[in-house]
């Protein structure tokens, strides 16, 4: 694990201590919960933009394909793979199975 420094506005510092308080979990612990919430949050945006694929999104989440659907499922956000896609998938699965 990686030791960073960084300086809080006020109102983040106390955002963080409200997530420890209620969590009844230590100041650093919520910190990084928060991150990683954050990150994930940035990553779904990224996805549902089209500016990354569900693989990118799921290697640096560390999550299998179907975990990082359900968490941008929970998000709000819906695959972005058409109709033509899912169907030219398909129909390439059972070319290849011929």
């Amino acid at each position: 694990m990686t030791t960073k420094t960084l300086r809080l506005p006020d109102v983040l510092a106390a955002a963080v201590h409200e997530v420890g308080s209620r969590e009844d979990i230590e100041d650093s612990t919520a910190m990084r919960k928060l991150l990683r919430m954050g990150y994930e949050t940035y990553l779904a945006e990224q996805y549902r933009v089209g500016k990354i694929t569900l693989r990118e999104s799921a290697r640096r989440m560390g999550l299998s394909l179907s975990e990082t659907l359900d968490a941008f499922r929970q998000k709000g956000i819906a695959g972005n793979v058409g109709a033509d896609d899912t169907l030219g998938s398909l129909q390439s699965l059972g070319a290849a199975r011929r």
